[in-house]
């Protein structure tokens, strides 16, 4: 079972459809991750991600690499705040 950790975008000026396509992305550049529960509303992106060969993945771990993600590619949208859980 894969030990799955929320990520929250806080975000102004979402596109709905290039925002999934830009969260399902992220499996692309980080094969060793997968990606379930993507919710685009309004004003906020939310989806689960985990990695099946890593049980000892922390939120910490998660966050660098979301960090990093938003640092290396263009976002369709603007971010306000980023929430690891």
């Amino acid at each position: 079972m894969t030990k799955m950790i929320k990520v929250e975008l806080d975000v102004e000026n979402v596109n709905n459809d290039q925002t999934k396509y830009w969260v399902e992305e992220i499996t692309n550049q980080y094969a060793d991750f997968v990606v379930e529960d993507v919710n685009i509303t309004g004003d906020k992106v939310a989806f689960s991600i985990g990695s099946p060969g890593m049980d000892d993945l922390t939120t910490d771990d998660i966050k660098f690499r979301i960090d990093e993600y938003l640092t290396m590619n263009e976002q369709p949208f603007k971010l306000k705040n980023l929430k690891v859980v």
